[in-house]
């Protein structure tokens, strides 16, 4: 998109902005005569489009070239990378940066002072990229319910699972009888600041934009993900355990200790030793009880409900001579709710802490979310002994 075509839309919704204000204020006479200003400056929009999408045909091969959108994503990832390496930030940049802001709805953020990236946000392409990456580094955060939100605490109503009375028999003419009422509990949340930096050398910010781009979305993704697998473990710990003899120990926790409901929409987390035991456990014929998922290859199912193996330093299992791996069967997105604000906050610098003396930029990362018990039963933290030896 060319200046000529930003400064119209920026004049544009300024005009309307007026209009709006003169017709609360019921100027409607004033208003009407703004509105033909409007009017006229739509036009010039519309033909200064149409100009720009002829410029960007193709005469080679006859296809237009319809990449307005790649285009402000390409510039605004280039002043993105300027207020990264601490550049100045000019007009013509502001105006890319309010314009791209109004064009997507955005899940990252960054923020500096006015020497370098104020008021930036992390391009969307990076936000995917970094969710992406997190996805492959088993980010536990896709198995359990996520709600953004915009306030730093609040909190939400749930029903609490009683048995029901059934309606009563009423006869003809008969008086018909209060009914109990259904009975809630609150839900609080409140978004806790965690945060981190990363000390960048200055010659790594001066490489190409590629690897730049890739070295932060990796730490990015990683610190992220770690953060966020953190919260739903401390949740998952939280939960009373129980001692699970044998496999048939896990059929009775799918069968009669979770709620049918949860039960045939569960999942199974373990860790590293617990995959490794189920997976060599053997019907009487000889055929191992996990099955492929054919869903997702190279996962495994076990009763029809998939397999979510967590590293064993992330998960251990516990004991010596008696070795017991976790075991947690149930609904995780009705177990729990990760609330966050939904935005990295970024911020550099290189002339606070020891960023001068060691010439360095130094990267910080804010992130605020919470991860709160939703529905205590929908879940069974089992540990099955798995060795006595402890081989």
């Amino acid at each position: 998109m060319s200046k000529e075509l930003r400064e119209l839309l920026q004049s544009l919704e300024e005009k309307k902005a007026k209009v709006r204000n003169l017709i609360a204020e019921d100027k409607v006479s004033e208003a009407e005569n703004m509105m033909e200003e409007v009017r006229a400056l739509q036009k010039k929009v519309s033909m200064q489009q149409e100009l720009e999408a002829a410029e960007a045909f193709n005469l080679d091969d006859a296809t237009p070239i319809n990449n307005v959108e790649r285009d402000l994503e390409a510039e605004y990832k280039r002043v993105f990378l300027k207020g990264l390496r601490r550049q100045r930030i000019t007009a013509d940049d502001y105006s890319i940066i309010n314009e791209y802001k109004s064009s997507i709805v955005h899940e990252g953020g960054v923020s500096t002072d006015a020497d370098g990236d104020l008021g930036i946000i992390v391009p969307e392409d990076i936000q995917t990229r970094i969710n992406k990456i997190m996805r492959t580094m088993n980010d536990l955060s896709v198995h359990v319910r996520n709600e953004r939100v915009n306030a730093l605490s609040g909190s939400r109503v749930l029903e609490k699972d009683e048995d029901m009375v059934p309606f009563q028999v009423v006869d003809e003419y008969g008086e018909i009888q209060e009914i109990d009422n259904p009975k809630f509990t609150p839900v609080s949340y409140k978004l806790i600041k965690r945060a981190g930096y990363l000390p960048i050398t200055n010659e790594l910010l001066r490489d190409t934009d590629q690897n730049i781009l890739a070295y932060i979305t990796q730490w990015i993704a990683k610190k992220h993900m770690v953060t966020k697998n953190g919260l739903i473990l401390s949740v998952l710990n939280s939960l009373s355990s129980k001692d699970l003899k044998d496999i048939n120990a896990i059929k009775k926790v799918l069968n009669v200790d979770l709620d049918p409901a949860f039960s045939l929409s569960s999942s199974i987390i373990t860790n590293q030793d617990g995959f490794h035991w189920l997976d060599e456990q053997e019907d009487i014929n000889g055929r191992p009880l996990l099955q492929e998922d054919i869903t997702q290859p190279g996962k495994k199912i076990f009763k029809g409900r998939p397999i979510i193996v967590v590293a064993n330093r992330t998960l251990p299992s516990t004991g010596t001579t008696t070795v017991k791996a976790p075991f947690i069967v149930g609904n995780f997105k009705e177990l729990m709710v990760l609330f966050n604000k939904g935005t990295y906050e970024l911020a550099s610098t290189n002339i606070g802490g020891d960023a001068w003396r060691r010439d360095t930029t130094e990267l910080r990362t804010i992130t605020r979310d919470d991860c709160v018990k939703w529905d205590e039963t929908a879940a069974v933290f089992g540990k099955l002994t798995i060795s006595t030896t402890g081989a």
